[in-house]
């Protein structure tokens, strides 16, 4: 096998992205509430409380009753602000969260679409969040927790459950189902054990800046392991596309 360039045409894989510590360094829904505060959506208390939150996530990691307490708060003073207005304010979101992209993720999710496969966030942050950051990217698209939209008006409620754990898993497993693509071809790249769901469903599991508990459960089945150091980023990116191209050969 030569080492040409990867194959242009689009291959029947999808890579899935989980994106807060995995592929932007923080969390999303601070950057949200940092650009709502400047809209005056949000208060300082409110803007210092999800700051600690965010602070508690950074330190020990995802803990669900953290992020049911920042989401519900979150969507409970978002409510009433028009869909429009919401989109508009994640293009400025987007622009802060740039800075903090992992370059070495980034140029991992780059590395799949230049080898011809889709790539999906994938993530509990607001729908339209994960779509604007998924655009940004250049990503086939951004799956986020959906939001109840009436008349052109942010209710403060979701559509169905907040696209986290075994939730995120459902949503993958609907899309590879849809798009007609063999579990066993695709990919997911997480930091936290609530992915493990997610994690399992694809046949290349990647364990990113893994907590302790996916750091754990990967060694013992044998997951690569990220932890995001340029050096580790390189290599994975040659292992996407010699697989790009095996699947041509």
């Amino acid at each position: 096998m030569t080492d040409a360039a990867p194959p242009s045409r689009q291959l029947p894989v999808a890579a899935f992205f989980d994106v807060d510590k995995t592929l932007v360094n923080g969390a999303s829904l601070l950057f949200l509430a940092r650009a709502a505060r400047s809209l005056g959506i949000v208060s300082w208390r409110d803007l210092a409380r999800f700051g600690l939150k965010s602070a508690s996530f950074r330190k020990h990691g995802e803990q669900l009753s953290v992020l049911d307490q920042v989401r519900d708060r979150g969507m409970r003073l978002l409510a009433g602000q028009r869909a429009d207005r919401l989109h508009a304010l994640a293009e400025e979101v987007v622009s802060t969260m740039q800075p903090r992209i992992w370059p070495e993720t980034r140029a991992l999710l780059t590395a799949h679409l230049e080898a011809g496969h889709e790539v999906h966030l994938i993530s509990a942050t607001p729908d339209f969040l994960a779509q604007e950051l998924a655009r940004s990217l250049g990503a086939t698209t951004g799956i986020g927790s959906g939001l109840e939209i009436e008349d052109g008006v942010f209710t403060g409620r979701f559509t169905g459950g907040t696209m986290h754990g075994p939730e995120k898993a459902r949503a993958a497993q609907a899309l590879m189902a849809d798009r007609g693509f063999a579990p066993a071809d695709c990919y997911a790249y997480s930091d936290s054990s609530n992915d493990l769901p997610l994690l399992t469903a694809v046949g290349t599991p990647v364990a990113v800046n893994p907590d302790h508990g996916l750091a754990r459960h990967a060694r013992e089945a044998g997951w690569r392991i990220l932890e995001l150091d340029p050096a580790s980023i390189r290599a994975e990116r040659k292992r996407v596309r010699a697989a790009a191209r095996s699947r041509v050969d």
